[in-house]
């Protein structure tokens, strides 16, 4: 059982790092989920899924 734990708490703590995405100023990334539009995310700190979410564009607005 404690196998089971920490290798549930290793998952999440991935998935954590994976979904916290930083945009640098200057640039607006397109967020697509399961392959639909699904935002775009500003300059700033933001949270994805990870799972099903991923930046599909990376657009510079200089």
């Amino acid at each position: 059982m404690p196998e089971f734990s920490i290798v549930l708490i290793l998952l999440v703590i991935v998935a954590i790092f994976k979904g916290v995405r930083i945009v640098p100023q200057g640039e607006e990334w397109v967020v697509e989920r399961l392959g639909k539009f699904a935002g775009v995310l500003s300059p700033g700190l933001h949270v994805i899924n990870p799972l099903f979410s991923k930046v599909s564009y990376k657009v510079t607005t200089k």
